[in-house]
C-alpha cells in the first residue's frame, strides 16, 4: 500500500482506508476482530460516524489501547455550534479516545 498524506494536516495513513458503516452490521466482537485485522494488514485510517449506529463503540473497543497506532476520522450532523460540540463529546466518549 502507498502512503499519502491528507490534506495539510501532517497526518500520513495508508492510501486505503476503512469505513466503518458496514460493522454497524455485525456483533461487537466481529467487529473488533475485522477492525485489529485491517490494522495488522496496514491500514491505518478509520472512518466512521455518529450516524453509523454503534460503529464509533466498535472502533473505540477494537482500538482501546493502541489509539496512537492509528488515524481515526468521525462526521456528525449539527445546526448549531453547541450541538456540534455535543456531538464531538458523545463521538469522543464512544471511541474511548480524547482526540479525532
Amino acid at each position: 500500500m502507498s502512503i499519502i498524506e491528507i490534506g495539510k494536516t501532517g497526518l500520513r495513513v495508508e492510501q486505503n482506508g476503512f469505513g466503518a458503516l458496514p460493522i454497524q452490521r455485525i456483533s461487537q466482537e466481529n467487529a473488533v476482530y475485522l477492525l485489529q485485522k485491517a490494522l495488522s494488514g496496514g491500514m491505518t485510517f478509520f472512518d466512521t460516524a455518529r450516524g453509523y449506529t454503534d460503529s464509533e463503540e466498535k472502533l473505540g473497543q477494537a482500538f482501546y489501547g493502541i489509539r496512537n497506532k492509528v488515524v481515526i476520522a468521525s462526521k456528525v450532523r449539527a445546526d448549531t455550534a453547541e450541538d456540534l460540540l455535543t456531538q464531538i463529546e458523545s463521538s469522543l466518549r464512544a471511541l474511548r479516545t480524547d482526540y479525532i
